[in-house]
């Protein structure tokens, strides 16, 4: 299965659930809520949508590269984005997980910010390899089975005996930094993905062009039942007729 995954996890100890406050804190104040969804739908939206649930004691943001874009790819050392800025001052002691993964381009990248510090960002594609911070634990484990040989780093596939770069151990990385929060591997998580209701926000313009389509299609379906009940009454006529 490939994977385009961006989320935001954050450590909600005291069960933080003002998600309009966090939608202004994301650059997102006039956003309004759609409806509600499951992970999987909007793990990787192709719309503007912002959606935001609640797990294992995480506050989760599936943003489609809105935010997460911001803080991975600014590349600004460890310094907080603006939005970043924000959520710490919502969760000043969190654990704040950012991941992102492209499994079409074998990209990944993610960022940890815990107690309003960012202490580690990672990028890693193809052609680009960036790092700032210590690495922790989930990150160590993974280095420990690598190879080093030169300026090279890889791993050693055991089913094809080939090796593999960094770059395409995209969901070794991400999906274990993610379990750091989570609990679980996205890609063995059932309960998240398929049944944790996660809420769909989109831009106000958005919501009334969607009840402008409603209103729409609400007009059309009864003008074909008008004309299906004109078309059953000239039937019904026509027999009623023939039998007079």
């Amino acid at each position: 299965m490939g994977w385009k995954v961006s989320l935001i996890i954050i450590e909600n100890e005291k069960n933080f659930a003002n998600e309009f406050a966090l939608l202004k804190a994301i650059g997102k104040p006039k956003y309004r809520f759609d409806r509600e969804w499951r992970l999987v739908d909007c793990i990787s939206p192709d719309d503007k949508s912002i959606s935001i649930g609640y797990y294992n004691g995480n506050l989760i943001i599936s943003d489609g590269y809105q935010i997460t874009n911001n803080s991975l790819e600014g590349k600004d050392f460890l310094n907080l984005t603006r939005e970043e800025n924000e959520l710490v001052s919502l969760f000043p002691n969190s654990e704040i997980i950012t991941i992102a993964c492209h499994s079409a381009i074998n990209y990944h990248a993610y960022s940890l910010i815990s107690k309003s510090v960012k202490r580690r960002l990672k990028i890693a594609t193809p052609n680009e390899f960036i790092e700032y911070g210590e690495r922790f634990e989930e990150e160590n484990a993974i280095y420990s089975k690598a190879n080093f040989e030169s300026n090279e780093v890889y791993w050693i596939d055991e089913n094809y005996d080939e090796k593999l770069t960094e770059d395409q151990l995209m969901e070794e990385f991400t999906f274990k930094i993610a379990e750091r929060r989570l609990g679980v591997l996205l890609e063995d998580a059932d309960e998240l993905l398929e049944r944790t209701k996660f809420r769909k926000y989109v831009p106000s313009n958005q919501v009334q062009q969607t009840k402008n389509r409603q209103v729409k299609i609400s007009k059309e379906s009864l003008k074909w039942i008008k004309y299906g009940v004109i078309l059953l009454l000239i039937m019904i006529w026509q027999i009623l007729k023939r039998k007079i």
